[in-house]
């Protein structure tokens, strides 16, 4: 075990979003020669399924994230056969934590890998959350120079967090491309089929969505089907029946991507923030022109700031009504920019990114 490096990824709340699957990928492409790994968390890890080598789940038992470091601690001290030890904690309050409670164990490198642009922390859904917020933030600034290495998911957020926290901070793309899918173009489109993959949430932002194909003058041509779960299902489920949107449907807990994606005629992301949005990736795989709001951070590297993919301001229901009438009738110009955007996926390849994922851990002193 002493010839082994042990790597601690903890995510404190698992779910089934990109997040997970990325650390999923990271994981099952790091070299077993080299690494022993855990994976910590409060709840039960819903990536557990799509982790195919062998690792020891650790389940935190703990109220808050604050209160699980206590465990943490004790299953660190007791793991003294490895030389070197590398804590790899997700996202901003998690990060925060860890710096402030790890940082004293002479053998343990810590890893903050953030996720989300820095723009998260400026958006907030009530008072409460603005004040926790603004303290996140202010933490984040004063802490994150205490790390190890800062990783980010795009160029932007790296750019903006070492920035912000003046300091060095890394970029690593999410693994996200396996390959071209084919796709067989129709000749006729009775319906144009709209498709939307994410939580349903204030963040995802899909009644933006919704609102937009209401105002659209074309909407009885868009089938619109939104993929996803959360909190806000019945708040977009009951904007649906108000408005009459018969052609809309909330598809819950699908998660094959064949079966999101294979049929569909437009990807729409409508984010009021990101990290770097997988779902543009996997609709790109799938040959999928992609309209996005033009959100902080990742889809203007995926989409090559506009050449392939178009956008619409944040939050701007008209902008993109507009656009999903010009979709309808001038679709060409649009598959025009999903050829461009498909050529260029190869930067995000699974077996690239672990590679370098592989070589940075391996080298971190």
């Amino acid at each position: 075990m002493k010839n082994k490096i042990k790597i601690y990824f903890f995510h404190p709340y698992s779910g089934y979003g990109g997040a997970d699957l990325s650390i999923s990928r990271l994981i099952n492409g790091l070299n077993k020669n080299y690494f022993d790994i855990d994976f910590l968390s409060i709840n039960s890890p819903k990536l557990s399924t799509k982790i195919s080598r062998k690792i020891r789940y650790r389940r935190i038992n703990s109220s808050r994230t604050i209160f699980a470091f206590k465990n943490i601690k004790q299953i660190i001290e007791k793991d003294q056969s490895y030389n070197k030890k590398i804590f790899i904690s997700n996202q901003y309050f998690a990060n925060v934590l860890s710096l402030f409670f790890l940082k004293k164990f002479k053998n343990l490198k810590i890893v903050v890998f953030e996720r989300n642009h820095l723009s998260e922390l400026s958006n907030y859904i009530n008072l409460k959350d603005l004040f926790k917020k603004i303290i996140i933030k202010f933490l984040v600034k004063i802490s994150y120079k205490k790390a190890n290495l800062i990783i980010c998911n795009s160029n932007e957020t790296a750019n903006d967090l070492g920035k912000f926290t003046n300091t060095k901070v890394l970029s690593l793309y999410n693994p996200c491309f396996f390959g071209l899918k084919k796709k067989i173009r129709k000749k006729n489109y009775n319906k144009i089929k709209l498709i939307n993959v994410g939580r349903f949430t204030d963040q995802k932002n899909q009644i933006t969505i919704l609102k937009a194909v209401k105002k659209s003058n074309y909407k009885k041509k868009f089938k619109v089907n939104l993929f996803g779960y959360g909190k806000d299902y019945h708040y977009l489920r009951d904007y649906i029946t108000k408005n009459n949107l018969d052609n809309v449907k909330l598809i819950q807990n699908v998660f094959d991507e064949n079966q999101i994606y294979s049929d569909a005629d437009l990807y729409v992301g409508s984010s009021l923030y990101e990290g770097f949005p997988n779902t543009y990736v996997e609709a790109a795989s799938y040959r999928i022109p992609i309209i996005s709001s033009n959100f902080k951070s990742g889809s203007k590297e995926i989409l090559l700031n506009g050449k392939a993919g178009t956008f619409f301001p944040v939050k701007d229901s008209e902008k993109l009504s507009k656009l999903l009438d010009d979709f309808y009738l001038k679709r060409n110009k649009y598959l025009k920019k999903e050829i461009i955007c498909s050529k260029n996926l190869k930067r995000f390849s699974n077996q690239k990114i672990t590679k370098e994922f592989n070589s940075i851990l391996k080298k971190l002193n």
